[in-house]
């Protein structure tokens, strides 16, 4: 197989949602909102025209910086910006596409392609001791919960700001 078609298998096995209630959330306040098919509104965006660089001694670029053009809000309005379109690039049929808004509906259709896609890969893999690592399974959730509470208790888990990394 060449390295596109592997690329493709790759990704697809690493899309399913890791927050589906996060997913099913945002596909429910979109689909409430702009109606099912959702009608989005559609906004051109504004561009600013660069201002001309002079050349000169003290204008040449560090080629180790790279600035983009887009702020990060901008750059991630880009095709499949909306969860709906996410689903629907995916390949789900636009029937299916409302039943997302259930976070455990994300749960039962996700895990068997992935399943699928690493076995295409031919990875071995013990899928016996697979399971479901949210509080839909709650002898495993109310593990992770002892686990986390015992080492917050020790001081060793700490709610604080997020940090960001400065360059």
């Amino acid at each position: 197989k060449d390295n596109r078609e592997y690329t493709e298998k790759v990704q697809l096995a690493a899309q399913w949602p890791v927050f589906p209630s996060a997913c099913a959330d945002k596909l429910d306040r979109e689909l409430t909102l702009y109606g099912c098919p959702p009608v989005f509104p559609t906004e051109e965006p504004e561009l600013e025209p660069e201002p001309p660089v002079e050349a000169g001694p003290d204008t040449t670029k560090d080629p180790t910086k790279f600035k983009g053009k887009k702020s990060k809000a901008a750059a991630k309005k880009g095709p499949g910006a909306t969860q709906y379109e996410i689903l629907k690039q995916s390949g789900i049929p636009e029937a299916e596409i409302p039943s997302f808004r259930d976070p455990v509906h994300w749960l039962h259709y996700f895990p068997p392609l992935a399943m699928r896609d690493i076995k295409a890969m031919g990875c071995g893999v013990d899928w016996r001791r697979s399971f479901i690592t949210t509080d839909v399974n709650p002898y495993y959730d109310s593990f992770v919960r002892w686990q986390f509470e015992t080492l917050k208790e020790k001081g060793l888990v700490v709610k604080d700001k997020r940090q960001a990394p400065l360059y």
